[in-house]
């Protein structure tokens, strides 16, 4: 018997002073039986950092034709393609293809040998920005899961503030490409 994904709710207080985007949601989160916490929880911050009426969260880590989120408008146009963790070359390519922007946001083991093996190559790509977190800080960020979070996001100038009732956690990307 196969194992189903965990489902995670989140009420999220947004205020985002960068953008001036500002939201109260209630969001469902399914992560994936080989999916981390720490991973699950990058994605909600991407969603933090590009919330918009039109962002979703793709279907998950065995769906190769869908991104982690997505920005698509009522007439099915892709905005934005946004990939969590250390994608390939060939799949920022598909996003490049498919969407007018790309985003990475990546962390974890061996991101600086995937940095160095596919930077030259990332620098080709216009409309591409790759934000790099630190790992000590994605720990942080992922002691906040829980099955029910409630969570206030405060986004300026770059760094994203997360407190739930009982700690908080401040996440500073570090942007490679702008």
């Amino acid at each position: 018997m196969a194992l189903g994904a965990s489902v995670y709710k989140v009420n999220l207080n947004l205020s985002d002073t960068d953008r001036h985007v500002y939201s109260d949601t209630k969001l469902t989160l399914a992560r994936h039986p080989s999916e981390t916490e720490e991973r699950m929880m990058i994605r909600l911050l991407a969603y933090c950092f590009d919330a918009s009426d039109d962002l979703i969260f793709g279907k998950g880590l065995s769906t190769d034709d869908e991104p982690d989120l997505w920005e698509v408008d009522p007439a099915g146009v892709i905005h934005q393609w946004i990939e969590v963790g250390q994608p390939s070359i060939d799949r920022v390519k598909k996003g490049r293809s498919r969407s007018g922007a790309q985003k990475i946001y990546t962390s974890g083991r061996g991101r600086d040998h995937w940095w160095q093996a596919n930077a030259s190559e990332f620098a080709k790509f216009q409309n591409l920005t790759v934000r790099h977190l630190k790992e000590t800080e994605v720990a942080e960020l992922a002691r906040l899961a829980e099955k029910n979070m409630t969570l206030s996001v405060c986004i300026s100038e770059g760094s994203a503030f997360f407190s739930s009732a009982t700690q908080s956690v401040n996440i500073a990307p570090l942007s490679e490409l702008p």
